[in-house]
């Protein structure tokens, strides 16, 4: 009903559009660019275009589907652009999906836990830029195979070898934390 309700014109539809799918997309963008400032002015375009293509998004389609890879598409740009951006600050974080609960940890747990996630991101931003994206819609966005390859209209085959490649890459570089193996 919303996005009818702002494909007519009612801003405060499209409104309530953004404010539903501000959060996903900036974390999607902060992902891709490794940066607060760039995720957020992605995030701003993202919904501007959305804005002005709502007459091209057709009844019945995904809303955050179709956000999503118009997030993407202008995050991959920015970066063509930009090649690399070093973030502002920035680099705390959790890795996606591994949440901890610091009231458990000893400090020399915790000290090693936020370098690992440091190294972590650092790894992540060194990725050829189309397969961090790849990689950050599996295993961050959890899609499948074939919605990536829909999202950055490229075969299916193509996401997984890119994703294999960024997998390998990631694996050499946090090798030191992986199963205990040295570099």
């Amino acid at each position: 009903m919303l996005i009818i309700d702002a494909k007519k014109g009612n801003p405060q539809a499209y409104e309530s559009l953004v404010k539903k799918y501000q959060r996903p997309i900036y974390f999607l963008c902060r992902r891709m660019t490794g940066a607060h400032q760039s995720a957020d002015d992605l995030t701003q375009e993202t919904f501007i275009k959305a804005f002005f293509s709502l007459s091209h998004f057709k009844e019945g389609m995904n809303f955050f589907s179709w956000i999503r890879k118009i997030a993407v598409n202008n995050s991959l740009n920015y970066l063509k652009v930009r090649r690399r951006e070093e973030p502002l600050g920035e680099k705390n974080g959790t890795i996606p999906g591994n949440p901890h609960t610091l009231n458990h940890e000893s400090p020399p747990d915790r000290l090693q836990r936020h370098q690992m996630e440091r190294r972590y991101h650092q790894a992540l931003q060194l990725l050829p830029i189309d397969q961090r994206a790849v990689f950050v819609l599996k295993v961050v966005e959890n899609l499948s195979y074939q919605e990536i390859a829909q999202t950055l209209n490229i075969p299916r085959g193509t996401v997984m070898s890119r994703l294999n490649r960024a997998r390998r890459k990631l694996k050499q570089e946090l090798s030191e934390y992986v199963k205990g193996e040295n570099r």
